[in-house]
């Protein structure tokens, strides 16, 4: 792995990257609390969903002090309003090696953001193959969530295995979603966009919003692990 600068703050056209800060806690906590959002998750309004969040918040900043520093989880931010939209991240696995997991989610009232998760999946893939050296990317989805399952496939991901997910997919009837990018693929990808035949049409595709459905097409993905929103 390369050695990258810190703090990470990065930028797309309309929205900054960055790591937490302490200030950052009561939105993050807020949007976390929302009531879209416990449903997605079947968490109830308690101290207790309240208190996961809290310690959730507190695993991100501690990440950032890390050596070597292997967890990256950073907000989203809009750049003219400075609202948190939710946040995305890379979990740096040892095996395989040069690999990580990704994850992003957005605050329920930007669920029907589309172009904006394509913005933050974007930065942050970038951010891991330029800046952290990767060579692979794996994510996991549920298979309900159309607009997770359409990023994967926007950066030139591929489904890899599908399995029963934690409980909250499975009182759905979803399963659980592997998908991985390499990144000469990616590489490939991001040619194909920038010169390909079709690049002007992909680009309108990409800043086509989805029509937002918080039952079936949250923007979210999890650590499956914990069943935790990351």
């Amino acid at each position: 792995m390369r050695t990258p600068e810190f703090p990470i703050h990065l930028h797309s056209p309309r929205f900054v990257f960055r790591d937490f800060v302490e200030t950052d806690r009561v939105d993050f906590v807020s949007y976390q609390m929302d009531a879209r959002y416990r449903m997605l998750y079947g968490h109830h309004d308690t101290a207790e969903t309240r208190a996961r969040s809290d310690a959730l918040f507190d695993r991100f900043l501690d990440w950032q002090h890390a050596e070597p520093r292997r967890n990256f989880q950073i907000g989203i931010f809009d750049r003219a309003t400075q609202n948190m939209l939710g946040c995305t991240g890379l979990r740096c696995r040892d095996e395989p090696a040069r690999s990580a997991t990704f994850g992003i989610e957005l605050a329920p009232s930007y669920w029907g953001h589309y172009r904006a998760a394509i913005e933050a999946t974007a930065a942050m893939i970038a951010y891991g193959f330029r800046e952290l050296d990767l060579v692979t990317i794996i994510g996991d989805t549920a298979s309900g969530n159309k607009r997770v399952a359409r990023l994967a496939n926007w950066f030139g991901a591929e489904i890899t295995a599908e399995r029963p997910g934690p409980d909250w997919m499975q009182h759905r009837d979803w399963t659980e979603i592997d998908w991985s990018l390499n990144r000469h693929d990616w590489e490939q990808s991001e040619q194909k966009k920038q010169k390909g035949p079709n690049a002007q049409e992909d680009q309108d595709r990409s800043s086509q919003p989805y029509r937002n459905d918080a039952k079936t097409q949250s923007t979210s993905a999890t650590d499956n692990r914990r069943g935790e929103p990351i």
